[in-house]
């Protein structure tokens, strides 16, 4: 691998790290002390996730379409300079609605990061280290839950959760300070074009793949928000409940980089509807965990499944659409996955307050997962 292509995977993990690591995953961990503090109920809870979700839906064929048109650095450094005030704007929430305001905007700005980044990887890597490529750049993600686990924690105990974002707005600054250098093309590029950008829409086999992918958007987010409250729930110390979800840090960067070359070398259709039907036997583990070996267990399957997905998914959109229509792909597909996520944490919310705990929510996380990787085969 040249140097420039070793770069280009370290800034792009760096920015996928903030994009999605603090800005988005950050979110269960501050979340209990965050609705003591703001004094209010999961659906609320539930909700500001959504909005979160929301804006990175609304936003994700936007940036797509202006990350082909005017360049990814551009949009990728954009959004980045969002989520840095939006994170800090988070912590000043004195209520419901401001608190789901800022939390919308830090949605934008991780839609603009992530289909920028991943746009980007595309023109730099072909069909032969794609999946590869992804699978470390989205490991940057990992290392963000891996971060917070293991730094939020401490710094809202001692300092309150509005530190916690304030804490995660000054990394982000100093993370994007550190794209500044990052080259749009290789030196050798050449422009390829499966599907016309403006085609994206109407391409079944991405559309099929956008619905499969509407089920992992609300799976994996039902899971990821309300991970920590589940485990508490169940008489298990929030200390213990951060380095737990650390553990699902660690694994990920293994399984995104494992799973992207699995895929490059046996098919992305295949590898995807593999780790669909593993994430969704580890949440349906975990909705009926109420011991620390079972959620141990349950954990490890997830490490092992969950944030595979994402880079599976955008290297086959770029398998499908090419280099120059990448991002526009993966725009288009992306607003699926925001579909799910944007609905699935309210309805979640609503199941946890109207049953009293968190069984259900995360066994219907469980079932879509599973069903997510028997659509993906019909593509």
């Amino acid at each position: 691998m040249k140097r420039e292509e070793i770069l280009v995977l370290i800034t792009g993990l760096l920015g996928i790290f903030v994009g999605l690591g603090l800005a988005r995953f950050a979110y269960t961990v501050i979340l209990e002390p965050m609705r003591a503090g703001l004094e209010l109920g999961y659906t609320e809870m539930g909700t500001i996730a959504s909005l979160n979700f929301f804006g990175y839906v609304l936003f994700s064929p936007v940036v797509g379409i202006l990350a082909t048109k005017y360049g990814s650095k551009k949009v990728v450094l954009g959004s980045m300079a969002i989520i840095v005030v939006s994170l800090y704007l988070t912590s000043l929430s004195r209520g419901f609605v401001d608190a789901g305001v800022y939390r919308f905007l830090t949605g934008a700005g991780s839609a603009g990061v992530n289909v920028g980044l991943v746009g980007l990887m595309a023109k730099w890597f072909d069909e032969r280290s794609r999946g590869f490529a992804l699978g470390v750049i989205n490991s940057g993600s990992s290392w963000g839950i891996i971060f917070a686990g293991a730094t939020i924690p401490y710094v809202v105990l001692s300092y309150g959760w509005n530190a916690g974002w304030v804490f995660l707005s000054v990394i982000s600054l100093f993370v994007l300070l550190m794209l500044l250098p990052l080259k749009e093309v290789p030196s050798d590029f050449v422009p390829e074009v499966k599907v016309k950008s403006g085609d994206v829409y109407r391409h079944k086999p991405l559309i099929v793949l956008g619905i499969s992918y509407v089920f992992f958007g609300a799976s994996y987010i039902i899971f990821v928000t309300f991970y920590t409250s589940h485990i508490i729930k169940n008489g298990i110390g929030y200390e213990v409940a951060g380095h737990l979800w650390a553990i699902v840090g660690v694994l990920s960067i293994v399984s995104a980089i494992t799973w992207g070359r699995i895929s490059d070398k046996i098919g992305r259709k295949q590898a995807i509807s593999a780790v669909y039907l593993l994430m969704g036997s580890a949440f349906l583990v975990f909705a009926l965990a109420s011991s620390l070996g079972f959620f141990l267990i349950s954990t490890l399957m997830a490490g092992l499944s969950m944030l595979a997905i994402p880079p599976l998914v955008q290297a086959y959109c770029g398998d499908i659409a090419g280099k120059n229509s990448a991002s526009a792909a993966i725009g288009f597909v992306t607003l699926f996955f925001g579909i799910g996520q944007m609905f699935g944490p309210g309805v979640a919310g609503f199941l946890a307050d109207l049953t009293g705990d968190f069984v259900l929510p995360l066994a219907l996380a469980g079932t879509l997962g599973i069903a997510g990787g028997i659509v993906v085969r019909k593509t």
